[in-house]
C-alpha cells in the first residue's frame, strides 16, 4: 500500500473514532435500570379519546367513537384499530428514560423542526403535546419535548416509529367492512359465471353452478382472505369516473354474506402488478395486490370437494383389496386392532391399517368428471386395483382404480357417479403385498 493511501486510511479511522467518541460523550445515554425510569403521563389507554399526528407526511386527526377509532382528517374513514391502539398503549405506558436541561440549541436534538408532533386528549379535556426529534446515537430512544417542559426527555423509539407512519398505514385497509361478522355465504361473479357457497353447520356446500360438497378448507381460506387481507393503497377517495378503473362493469365481484347483511367487493382493471377494486359500501377506490387477487379469484373446481371418498376409519369393519399381488382381506377387531383374513398364510396376523386407509383418505383429485366420457369409463371398467370397504352396518362401497394413463389414473366409487382423475402415486400406495402390511 502506498504511503499516501495509508495516511488517508489512518486519518479516516481516526476521524471516525473521534466522531463516535464525541457523539457518545455529548449524547445523554439513558440508564439501563428500569426502576429509575418514570412514567411520561398519568393516563390509561382507555382514557384517551382523541389523537392528532403531524409529520412530514401531513396531519392526521383521530377520534374515538364508541370502542373504535375513526380518522376525521384529512379524510373521514375508519382507522386501523391495531395501529392506533398500539400508539395509545405506547403513550399510556411511555416512560422517560432520562431528562436533562439542554445546554445546546434544540436543533441538535431535531426538536426545532420535530419529526412528529403528537397531541392527544383524554377524558375530562386534559391535553398533552409531545414533539419527537432525532434518535440518540444508540438508536433505542428519541429526544422529546413534553408539553411546556423546557427539559429534553428520552422516550422509547417505538413511539417515533409508530406515529411516523403515513396515512395509508394508519387507515383501515380491510377489503370489506365486515365488522367481525361470521361469513355464512360467498358468491363470486365473473365472465365465466357464478359460484355460490353456503355454510351449513361447520361445513361448506356449493349451491351454484351445481349442488356439490365444497372443499371446506379452500372456502375457509377464501373467507379468511375477505376478512383479513388488506388493500395496498387508496388511488381515489371518491367513486368518480369508475370507468377509468374498470369498475363500471367489474371483471369480478365477490359478495360475502353474514347474518342479515351482504358486503360487495368489486374488482376492476389490472394496474401493473395489482388490480383496482372497491367496497361498494365505501367511496374510495383502492389497489389490491396480485396475491390478494389470486386468493379471491377462485373457480368452481378450486372450491369443490376433491376427496374421492369420505369415511370414518373407526367405522370400517372389513377391507378387501384386489391388486396385481392377488387378494388381500383384512378386518377390524376389538380395540381398533386389524388382522389379515386372506391370504390364508398370513391369517390372524396384525397389520398396520393406515397403509390401506390413509391413501384413500388423503387422495385428492386433480380433475373431476361429473359426466365422464366413454373413453374414461372404459379405463375404470377394467380396474388395476379394486377395493371394497364394508362398514359396521354392513354397507359396502367399491372403489375402482384404473391402470396408469400417462401420469394419471381414473377412480370411480359406488358412492357417486363422478370419475376422479388422480396422480399415479395411488397405484404405488395401494400396490402392496400382504407382507408389506404386517406389524
Amino acid at each position: 500500500m502506498k504511503k499516501s493511501t495509508l495516511l488517508v486510511v489512518v486519518v479516516a479511522i481516526a476521524l471516525g473514532a473521534f466522531v463516535y467518541f464525541y457523539d457518545s460523550k455529548h449524547s445523554v445515554a439513558p440508564p439501563t435500570d428500569e426502576a429509575s425510569w418514570k412514567p411520561a403521563f398519568a393516563v390509561n389507554a382507555d382514557q384517551i379519546t382523541g389523537l392528532t399526528l403531524v409529520s412530514g407526511t401531513g396531519k392526521t386527526v383521530f377520534a374515538k367513537q364508541g370502542n373504535s377509532w375513526q380518522i376525521t382528517q384529512p379524510v373521514p374513514t375508519r382507522a386501523d384499530q391495531a395501529s392506533i391502539n398500539g400508539i395509545v398503549n405506547d403513550l399510556s405506558s411511555a416512560k422517560i428514560r432520562r431528562s436533562f436541561a439542554p445546554t445546546d440549541s434544540l436543533s441538535k436534538y431535531g426538536l426545532v423542526q420535530p419529526a412528529v408532533t403528537i397531541n392527544f386528549q383524554q377524558k375530562g379535556g386534559v391535553e398533552h403535546t409531545i414533539r419527537l426529534g432525532d434518535k440518540d446515537f444508540s438508536g433505542n430512544v428519541v429526544y422529546a419535548l413534553i408539553d411546556a417542559s423546557k427539559n429534553v426527555d428520552l422516550l422509547p423509539v417505538s413511539l417515533l416509529d409508530e406515529t411516523g407512519k403515513p396515512l395509508s398505514q394508519l387507515r383501515d385497509r380491510s377489503l370489506l367492512e365486515l365488522k367481525n361478522g361470521e361469513i355464512t355465504g360467498i358468491t363470486i361473479d365473473d365472465p365465466n359465471g357464478t359460484i355460490a357457497v353456503t355454510k351449513k353447520s361447520s361445513t361448506w356446500e356449493i349451491a351454484k353452478p351445481e349442488e356439490v360438497s365444497a372443499d371446506s378448507s379452500a372456502v375457509d381460506s377464501l373467507a379468511s382472505a375477505l376478512s383479513t387481507d388488506k388493500f395496498t393503497d387508496v388511488v381515489s377517495e371518491s367513486p368518480e369516473d369508475l370507468a377509468k378503473y374498470g369498475l363500471t362493469h367489474p371483471s369480478m365481484s365477490v359478495t360475502a354474506a353474514t347474518k342479515g347483511q351482504e358486503f360487495h367487493l368489486l374488482v376492476g382493471e389490472k394496474n401493473g402488478d395489482s388490480y383496482y377494486a372497491r367496497d361498494s359500501a365505501r367511496p374510495m377506490i383502492f389497489d389490491i395486490s396480485s396475491i390478494v387477487y389470486d386468493a379471491l379469484n377462485k373457480k368452481f373446481f378450486d372450491l369443490r370437494d376433491k376427496s374421492i371418498l369420505h369415511f370414518d376409519p373407526a367405522n370400517v369393519a372389513n377391507v378387501e383389496i384386489h391388486n396385481a399381488n392377488g387378494i388381500i382381506q383384512c378386518a377390524q377387531g376389538k380395540d381398533d386392532q386389524w388382522t389379515i383374513l386372506q391370504p390364508a398364510a398370513d391369517k390372524g396376523k396384525a397389520i398396520q391399517s393406515w397403509k390401506i386407509l390413509d391413501p384413500l383418505q388423503n387422495a385428492r383429485a386433480k380433475q373431476i368428471y361429473d359426466t365422464p366420457s366413454r373413453a374414461i369409463l372404459a379405463h375404470v371398467a377394467k380396474p388395476a386395483i379394486e377395493m371394497i370397504l364394508t362398514d359396521k352396518s354392513g354397507k359396502k362401497t367399491t372403489i375402482d382404480i384404473s391402470a396408469a394413463v400417462g401420469d394419471s389414473v381414473y377412480v370411480r366409487t359406488t358412492a357417486g357417479p363422478q370419475v376422479y382423475e388422480l396422480n399415479t402415486q395411488i397405484l404405488k400406495d395401494l400396490g402392496f403385498k400382504a407382507a408389506d402390511l404386517l406389524m
